[in-house]
């Protein structure tokens, strides 16, 4: 496993996503009740930011088109996707959250 920094956990505040490239990747961070969550950002039905999707527990639900994502798991909860995101994952080191891209 290799983690890279990618946010302090300041730049993580419960509630939305935050965005952040890493890798080439576009990874969306998660705080649910102090634990963090890395899934890719992109949904797969039409390729909407889920950063900018409604939060509900561990549950992300897509801006554009309801399809919803566990964000422990990465699957797929609800219709019209038909596939999950994939997870990374997270270590928090001091005030470093620090994810594996592999």
């Amino acid at each position: 496993m290799t983690f890279v920094r990618v946010a302090s956990v300041s730049e993580v505040p419960p509630g939305p996503g935050k965005l952040v490239l890493v890798g080439g990747k576009k990874l969306g961070l998660f705080n649910v009740d102090g634990t963090i969550h890395a899934i890719d950002d992109t949904c797969p039905h039409r390729g909407a930011s889920l950063c900018e999707g409604e939060v509900d527990g561990t549950r992300v639900t897509c801006p554009w088109h309801d399809a919803s994502f566990d964000l422990a798991t990465g699957a797929h909860l609800s219709p019209p996707v038909r596939t999950g995101v994939a997870v990374y994952r997270v270590q928090v080191v001091g005030d470093e959250v620090q994810v594996d891209l592999a």
